[in-house]
């Protein structure tokens, strides 16, 4: 039997594979994921698996809305559901280990039921020897209707919207932008990653939740933003309501012509005989109504947008129709007999004022134009605006406009854009910080030093043992890990889940003030994250600041694709290279990409050869002398790109008892230089001393020789 295990302690996976392999005398392979997402891609990866187990606390929760946490956990267990069918194409049962608040009987469990998860485990159920009996045989449906004690009216078998989104989902994003803080040249970036995971639908809603700020700026810069909020489902369903509208009316673009000549009378109008036309009173008419005279094209430029134009049809159908309502009534009028009591049809005669002149301002069909008040001048660059805003009494932002107090009141001009995007709307994401001077914090006892080096040179070799020694000697340490495949995650964490759980956002929240990572010793920790995945940092200096406050010396573990930010404000880099020259040319290129950006300083550079050994034709000062310049691969020219003459060089010997003892340390996740050869230590403690020098009162006071004596280095 194969089974899926997704519980936050192996101890407990490894003894339910014992036991049922003892009560049933049959062979469990199990595996070990610990997030729920590493559930569906490993079911979407491999479909052999016979069972799953997974616990309700597998991931931790950082809120107490049981409401929350339960409609969260139904999200993940339906996705899950939907992935656990075996290759046979029949379901994977799921056994699912519930939290002691769970009770027979509990709305999660009819959620549970309807998507085919009838393997729960509550109470005193939730025991190893009861998942034992479920992976050896899972419950019935009927079974599982009677452990949960539901009725059948009270399960719906529906799940959850397509186009909802979670409310855990919707802060996840929030939380992102917020971290992002002023970078807003990212803000479209991220935005289009998160559009490729959703549907329109659900990006309208994740939208209606950006702050301000981040909607201000995808307004002006992001199309696919602007497709999704300006012709959203409602509009479109307005379009083609309105174009079905003109399909059956038979409308087309001149519609009013049309319209206009139905109204004029095409026959000749037949008086009745009955009627006495004696005395009949005779219209003298001085000018054609206005209304019969040949109408002129509508200007199709004063409309602001299709749903403007659609949207007016019915109202100019239904104006003409009162229109031919009232000529027929004037005509009526030329056959009638005179009655003097009788009230005449039609709009009353307009009486003027002694003294006043009417102005008679010539008509036009459609949408009045509109008028601007002296004081409103037009705001720059309106020609750019989206159709369907410009004619809004209030000039609002296009995609706020169902949020009554972004309004911005007429007369009120909005900040250029040249000028500022949106600053009042960005400081809403993340409050202004001021200009931190790290000069101000790097007194005589702080240090920030930068290891980097090609892959297998022994750049995180060097400085583990370097925090090991140095946090010995009473030096207040941080390790903090920038490279991609982060080593010190896998050693740290000693697999264990909760240094993990730390390990995995611990450097996010030094920038907000918490630091707080792996403590491996009094004196030494270890600021980590999981491999591979970008460290969110809005503001590095911040992140750099906060870890000086409380440590002594800061060691930035970094590689070629740590952000340059790092190195600009080290103090010192250490130029870690090997005995092999092939990786010498990887080395160059970064430190040339350095160079370019402006934020290679030569004078803080030192090279430190690792792992060096006699070879034959090769000495330190021509590796040296190959990491000072650039040459192209084509080496069709040359970049000097420090002074291969004054840098200074540390040489630490390749040692093979020493590496002995470094990897079986990492079999134990231990990091000691305990054991190590005397050679091997006296190079080492004079690596130490550059990085951190305890024999000057730059940064520590001289020991005395009693405390010299005492160094077991």
């Amino acid at each position: 039997m194969k089974v899926l295990f997704a519980v936050n302690n192996e101890d407990i996976s490894e003894s339910i594979i014992k036991l049922y392999q003892k009560e049933y005398r049959e062979i469990i392979s199990g595996k070990n994921v610990y997030y729920f997402n590493a559930i569906i891609k490993e079911l979407q990866r491999d479909q052999t698996y016979d069972r799953i187990v997974i616990s309700e606390d597998l991931e931790p929760y950082n809120n107490n809305n049981f409401d929350l946490i339960d409609k969260f956990l139904f999200e993940q267990l339906d996705k899950i559901s939907d992935e656990a069918i075996s290759e046979s194409g029949t379901d994977i049962p799921i056994i699912f280990i519930a939290t002691d608040r769970r009770s027979k009987s509990d709305n999660l469990l009819s959620k549970l039921f309807s998507i085919g998860v009838y393997d729960a485990l509550l109470g005193g159920d939730r025991s190893i020897p009861e998942v034992c009996k479920l992976l050896n045989k899972p419950r019935t449906k009927k079974e599982a209707k009677t452990y949960y004690k539901i009725e059948t009216e009270e399960v719906s078998y529906q799940t959850e919207s397509e186009d909802s989104v979670s409310e855990t989902e919707i802060q996840n994003i929030i939380t992102h932008y917020k971290k992002l803080g002023k970078n807003t040249d990212r803000y479209v970036d991220s935005f289009n990653n998160i559009a490729a995971q959703y549907t329109d639908a659900q990006l309208r809603v994740i939208s209606k939740f950006l702050p301000m700020g981040v909607r201000a700026v995808l307004e002006v810069e992001s199309p696919k933003y602007q497709s999704i909020m300006t012709f959203g489902e409602g509009t479109y369903k307005r379009i083609e309501k309105a174009k079905e509208q003109k399909k059956k009316e038979g409308l087309k673009i001149g519609f009013i012509e049309t319209s206009s000549e139905k109204a004029k009378p095409n026959k000749a109008v037949v008086i009745p005989s009955a009627v006495k036309t004696d005395g009949a009173k005779k219209l003298t008419k001085k000018e054609e109504p206005k209304e019969i005279q040949e109408t002129e094209t509508p200007d199709i430029s004063s409309f602001t947008s299709l749903d403007d134009m659609f949207e007016e049809e019915p109202q100019k159908e239904e104006k003409l129709n009162n229109e031919k309502k009232q000529e027929e009534n004037q005509i009526e009028e030329k056959t009638s007999v005179e009655e003097p009591v009788k009230r005449k049809r039609g709009r009353p005669k307009k009486i003027i004022e002694p003294g006043t002149e009417e102005v008679k301002v010539p008509k036009k069909r459609g949408r009045p134009r509109k008028v601007v008040e002296p004081d409103n001048k037009p705001l720059e660059g309106q020609e750019n605006i989206l159709p369907g805003f410009e004619e809004e009494k209030n000039t609002i932002l296009p995609g706020f406009e169902e949020k009554a107090n972004y309004v911005i009141p007429e007369g009120k001009s909005i900040p250029k854009i040249e000028e500022n995007i949106y600053e009042r709307q960005i400081e809403n994401v993340a409050p202004r910080r001021e200009s931190i001077d790290l000069t101000r914090l790097l007194t005589k006892d702080k240090k920030i030093v930068a290891f980097v080096g090609t892959a297998k040179a022994g750049t995180s070799f060097l400085i583990n043992n370097i925090a090991d020694m140095l946090s010995k000697t009473g030096i207040k340490t941080a390790v903090v890990d920038l490279t991609e495949n982060r080593n010190s995650y896998y050693i740290y964490t000693k697999n264990e889940e909760p240094l993990r759980r730390i390990a995995s956002n611990c450097l996010e929240k030094i920038e907000s003030g918490i630091v707080e990572g792996i403590d491996v010793s009094k004196n030494l920790t270890v600021f980590t994250s999981i491999p591979n995945q970008k460290i969110e940092v809005s503001d590095i200096d911040v992140l750099v600041a906060n870890l000086i406050k409380k440590f002594s010396l800061v060691l930035l573990d970094c590689d070629f694709k740590t952000d340059e930010t790092y190195f600009e404000l080290a103090q010192e880099i250490y130029l870690v290279q090997s005995m092999d020259i092939l990786t010498i040319q990887p080395l160059t290129a970064f430190l040339r990409d350095l160079q370019s950006s402006g934020k290679l300083v030569p004078s803080k550079l030192k090279a430190v050869i690792n792992k060096a050994i006699k070879v034959r034709g090769l000495s330190t000062k021509a590796i040296i002398g190959g990491m000072s310049c650039y040459n192209n691969p084509e080496m069709s020219y040359m970049r000097e790109l420090f002074d291969k003459e004054k840098i200074q060089t540390l040489v630490i010997p390749f040692d093979e008892d020493t590496l002995s003892k470094y990897l079986s340390g990492m079999v134990d996740c231990f990091v000691s230089t305990s054991g190590y050869s005397k050679q091997f230590l006296s190079e080492l403690k004079k690596l130490g001393d550059n990085v951190y020098p305890l024999v000057t009162n730059k940064f520590k006071p001289e020991f005395t020789k009693k405390d010299k004596n005492k160094d077991e280095f």
